[in-house]
């Protein structure tokens, strides 16, 4: 890990925040010097600190150490029938997609309809 680009990236997002060194210091239970001292390459944050950080400036740990940019990509399947269930398993979720949304009605005569919506974390390089 280079505590330089981690703290450079630390300062960038809190100049685009418009947040001080002294409010990212008080959200994190730390003195400004420490985040003084991360943005300027004497130290990095302990790694107890990154989520939090991250959550801060809604990126992903991911981001904070190795500055790739995540993107959240959603799909939204819309089946009838059980022979999908196994396609969305197999294919979907063992690839690291999310159930974010599951919708399931019924007509009454046995038939059941499910929509899902599927989120997956998608990094750059």
């Amino acid at each position: 890990m280079n505590e330089l680009k981690v703290g450079t990236r630390i300062a960038e997002l809190r100049n685009i925040n418009n947040t001080t060194q002294l409010e990212l210091a008080e959200k994190l239970g730390v003195t400004d010097r420490a985040v003084s001292k991360w943005e300027t390459g004497g130290g990095y944050p302990d790694i107890a600190l990154l989520p939090q950080i991250a959550d801060i400036f809604n990126v992903s740990v991911d981001y904070l150490l190795c500055g790739k940019k995540s993107i959240k990509q959603e799909i939204y399947i819309d089946y009838a029938n059980n022979k999908y269930n196994d396609f969305v398993n197999n294919h979907y979720l063992s690839a690291g997609w999310k159930i974010v949304v599951m919708k399931l009605s019924g007509d009454g005569e046995g038939a059941c309809m499910c929509a899902v919506l599927l989120e997956k974390e998608i990094f750059e390089d």
